[in-house]
């Protein structure tokens, strides 16, 4: 039976030994088995398999290219010793394992290649050079680029030093030596069992899996985008998302979003690469604490496919294992894909039970058409960069390719939803749900999530979908994110910070997640030192988003410290010009701090960039009134009138509004009048508590003003910011009550 694998091949010969048996044929025999024990030896210590003896030459393979260099460089100073003139080839490259031979092209470039070498060297293709270029203890050197006979491209050679004895350093050597002799010692304690306890651990290896990669139950890969070899453009961009997408239905390892890999990427100031490579993504992984990753590839040889995926670790880039598929036309790849990502998950660790229950079929979740693969694959690339538009069109180019293609559906909807026009997003949506069973179980969730709290508004049950998928992949950021912002706006605020702390805990690098978390000790709890250690985790790892400046700006107005809070709020606006709730609040800062004339110009500043933002007409009123400038305070409060009235006409029945106007009657001089509309607002609504408490502030009416305000207190405010911040609470400000209402709900002054 045949097995296509990828392999390293070694071919080894003895130079001038035909001639040394004519000559001196004991002296040959000698020296034909000290180098047979010699290779016996080496082989044993780096899993070598001897393929035949050809004569004084043989045919070796090895799963690992650095094991085979590594082989060969012993074995080669070993025969130096011995005086034994070894030539030694080795080439890494697809062959085919049948009976007990090996046969391909891969097997005639390692024999050319020893053929080629000088007596005592050895020689490695560049495919070798790949594998171990940047290993310390292997030293090569380019020597050129020549034509063999019978081999239809040139090949780079290179000559490995013998110097030295290599030193293996890395997870694979360790975990060798760590297993190689326990194996041999233990053979005696596992002879005499019972037949029972060998039955339990069948079950048990079929369960549970084995492996002898350094690989444990829910830890992290990384996979690198196809890299295409067929010339054929079709591949490009189609294979990344079906091979993750397989791959990533398995509960027992975890796989690096493509966002979150272009997150990493934008850190290491590398926002332009589109295409992770290998070397790329073990930059990534390096710098995301990953250690293993997949790299795969498709080739063509005449009308097959060859579909291959290495294994290996990131930081000393040695492949743990390589698996080779050929698929027999382009209708027959996503089928090997799926198998291939079958094999990955098994190498890994993961059983057959588990990955036979975990698996549903690509041409099911996704699509049979490759031309309809790519069309989505392109949608999701350019979906993740921002770009709605050319997202759009790819996901509908993949509908109209193949009108049953689930997922295209479901983010086409998605898409059409939330960035563009509703009810036919709605529509995408209802067609995705018809067949959601079709999907992955991320992507079933994923998608009635939404759907219930978005489209149904019942976040009740897209909770419920959330928790499932929370329960399935319990290391998924995106999922405890989720869960963190529907509790949120059910106002359990509590379970949404346990929630937006289990995703900074996978990944802390989630700005969206530290503006929810932030935002409820800041608005919703009022505790100063919690929202304080956030933002400094929310700087630390997003040190240019203006957002968390904003936080710390809040933060030190908590404390405050509105000196600090300043230099924050500044900090943010010099990230983001137009940053308009920071510049509201940075003029605030600037009035509590006298600074009107600053106030003042922050405020113009807006209503220059946007003259329809009507609420800097009343804070500039204040400022200007509080500079004594009562004309220029006059004008903007009758700008600001305008648009209360239009308020009081459009909601008649909104009590704020009356507050609000009651508020700028008073303002204007008029503190009868203000106070006859404004008290119709808590008529209407008597729990407005926070709001009416304004109104009394500033009809002077203090201790009735701190009345409404414990009552807020009382009912749960605690928007410790907002409550010094504001401009018609200002006045509270130096009334011993005051303090003690801070000190009372918030534990400080």
């Amino acid at each position: 039976m045949q097995e296509h694998r990828l392999a390293a091949i070694m071919f080894t010969d003895i130079a001038g030994y035909t001639a040394l048996m004519g000559s001196d044929e004991k002296r040959a025999f000698e020296m034909l088995n000290t180098n047979r024990d010699i290779h016996t030896h080496y082989l044993k210590k780096y899993n070598g398999d001897l393929v035949k003896e050809m004569g004084d030459g043989m045919l070796i393979s090895f799963d690992l290219a650095t094991n085979a260099v590594r082989c060969a460089i012993e074995i080669q100073i070993a025969c130096l010793k011995k005086n034994i003139p070894l030539t030694i080839g080795i080439h890494e490259g697809e062959v085919i394992f049948e009976a007990s031979d090996v046969f391909g092209d891969g097997v005639n470039i390692a024999s050319r290649l020893q053929a080629a070498t000088e007596k005592g060297g050895i020689t490695i293709s560049e495919s070798v050079y790949r594998d171990v270029k940047n290993k310390a203890d292997i030293k090569t050197q380019f020597i050129e680029e020549r034509l063999f006979k019978n081999i239809d491209e040139p090949i780079k050679i290179y000559n490995v030093s013998c110097e030295e004895p290599p030193v293996p350093e890395g997870p694979l050597g360790r975990l060798r030596r760590q297993h190689r002799k326990p194996l041999i010692r233990g053979i005696n304690r596992i002879i005499t069992p019972v037949i029972a306890v060998v039955a339990a651990a069948t079950v048990f290896f079929i369960i549970y899996g084995s492996t002898t990669i350094p690989f444990s139950e829910r830890d992290w890969i990384i996979i690198s985008d196809f890299e295409n070899l067929t010339n054929e453009q079709l591949f490009d961009n189609s294979l990344n998302t079906a091979f993750t997408l397989s791959i990533n239905q398995s509960r027992y390892l975890n796989v690096l979003t493509r966002q979150r890999m272009f997150q990493t990427l934008g850190r290491m100031e590398k926002q332009d690469i589109t295409n992770i490579d290998e070397e790329t993504g073990k930059e990534i992984a390096v710098r995301e604490g990953v250690e293993i990753m997949i790299v795969p590839n498709i080739s063509k040889v005449g009308q097959q496919y060859i579909l291959t995926a290495k294994i290996l670790e990131t930081k000393t880039g040695d492949i743990f294992k390589s698996e080779v598929l050929y698929a027999k036309n382009e209708d027959d790849i996503i089928n090997k894909l799926d198998q291939l990502s079958k094999k990955i998950r098994r190498n890994l660790g993961e059983s057959k039970y588990r990955i036979s229950d975990q698996s549903k079929p690509l041409s099911k979740v996704t699509t049979s058409s490759l031309q309809a693969l790519k069309e989505y694959s392109l949608g999701i690339e350019n979906h993740l960069r921002l770009d709605f538009e050319k997202a759009r069109i790819h996901y509908e180019n993949a509908i109209r390719i193949d009108s049953n293609f689930t997922a295209a559906k479901a983010s086409l909807g998605n898409l059409l939803f939330e960035r563009y026009d509703r009810e036919a997003g709605r529509k995408w949506l209802d067609e995705a749900i018809k067949s959601i069973d079709n999907l992955t179980d991320r992507e079933k969730y994923s998608i009635l999530a939404f759907y219930a709290a978005n489209v149904e508004n019942d976040l009740d049950k897209g909770i419920a979908y959330t928790k499932r998928q929370v329960e399935l992949y319990p290391d998924d950021p995106v999922y405890h994110n989720n869960l963190g912002w529907y509790f949120q706006n059910q106002e359990k605020y509590n379970l949404a910070v346990d929630e937006y702390k289990k995703a900074l805990g996978t990944d802390p690098n989630m700005v969206l997640t530290y503006g929810g978390l932030i935002w409820i000790y800041l608005q919703h709890l009022g505790q100063m030192d919690s929202a304080m250690t956030w933002t400094n985790h929310m700087i630390k790892y997003a040190p240019d988003n203006p957002w968390a400046y904003f936080y710390l700006g809040c933060c030190h107005v908590g404390l405050n410290a509105l000196e600090k809070a300043e230099t924050a709020y500044l900090k943010a606006g010099e990230l983001n010009l137009n940053f308009l709730m920071n510049n509201y609040r940075l003029a605030h800062t600037y009035r509590l701090q006298g600074k009107y004339e600053k106030a003042i110009g922050v405020l113009e500043d807006v209503l220059e960039k946007n003259s329809e933002e009507f609420t800097a007409h009343y804070d500039l009123g204040i400022n200007y009134d509080l500079s004594g400038k009562e004309d220029m305070a006059r004008n903007h409060f009758l700008e600001y009138r305008k648009i209360s009235q239009k308020w009081l006409d459009n909601y008649p029945n909104d009590p704020k509004s009356y507050v609000y106007y009651g508020i700028l009657l008073t303002r204007m001089g008029d503190k009868n009048a203000g106070w006859e509309i404004g008290k119709r607002g808590i008529e209407i609504d008597s729990t407005i508590y926070f709001e009416y408490a304004q109104l009394l502030a500033v009809q002077d009416r203090k201790e009735e003003a701190l009345d409404y305000l414990e009552k807020a207190l009382e009912s749960g405010y605690r928007d410790l910011v907002w409550i010094k911040l504001h401009p018609d609470l200002q006045v509270l400000h130096t009334e011993a009550r005051f303090n003690d209402l801070i000190l009372t709900f918030f534990n400080r002054l």
